[in-house]
């Protein structure tokens, strides 16, 4: 029986250790399934045997500033734009990690396909520190087996979530008097055809990987993504 694959799109700033979190996620899963990690648009040109879109990697046109060590920006082709409507279109699933869904703001479409954006000049994040994240009573399969959790993150907010599709959160955090979704599931919308996305919004580096409740919503969020396919 073929086992599902993964792929991750990873890279960007080093303040992101996506490629480290990547093969962490994958120790974390075992043997299940099959693996491939990306850097940036490189992903898009593997999507046809792709059981499941792993967004990770930040890249954006603002990455060769010097706070973001100097990157060469990477935009998606209309090949890659289109491997990725395609892939979406076809109900395949998407898993969005922190930083990812801030890339390639040159293509707003970009988040409207995975279902959640970081909006420049919008969105934002508390201080990096130590946070208390409270899972929602929701009863859905992403926080089986989940309770309250401290995490070392930083927390995004006014994240932008696609229209018509059908979102509901499972875990969130307080900052400054505002309570901040952490743990998203969505449903369709984004085109005809979609199937399941997640978000998952902690885990900005290997810090907040340390924090057992993040291996078990990974390990949750892959196998309820992949049953809908």
């Amino acid at each position: 029986m073929k086992r599902p694959k993964l792929i991750f799109h990873v890279g960007g700033p080093t303040f992101h250790p996506t490629p480290e979190q990547a093969h962490a996620i994958q120790a974390w899963l075992g043997p299940d399934f099959d693996y491939a990690i990306y850097d940036g648009v490189d992903a898009f040109e593997h999507l046809d045997d792709c059981d499941l879109l792993v967004i990770m990697g930040l890249h954006w046109t603002g990455m060769s500033a010097d706070w973001s060590g100097h990157l060469i920006y990477r935009p998606m082709t209309l090949a890659h734009q289109r491997a990725l409507e395609a892939y979406i279109a076809s109900g395949r699933p998407v898993l969005c990690h922190h930083g990812g869904i801030a890339s390639y703001d040159d293509w707003p479409r970009f988040g409207e396909l995975i279902g959640f954006a970081w909006v420049w000049g919008v969105t934002s994040h508390s201080d990096l520190g130590e946070h208390q994240v409270r899972i929602l009573p929701t009863g859905h399969a992403i926080v089986a087996g989940v309770s309250d959790y401290t995490i070392h993150d930083e927390l995004y907010y006014d994240i932008r979530i696609a229209p018509s599709m059908q979102c509901a959160v499972h875990a969130e955090a307080t900052w400054q008097g505002r309570a901040l979704p952490m743990v998203f599931t969505g449903e369709g919308g984004r085109i005809a055809g979609a199937g399941r996305t997640v978000y998952l919004a902690n885990g900005h580096d290997m810090r907040a990987f340390a924090c057992p409740a993040i291996k078990q919503l990974w390990h949750n969020a892959v196998r309820w993504l992949l049953r809908a396919t």
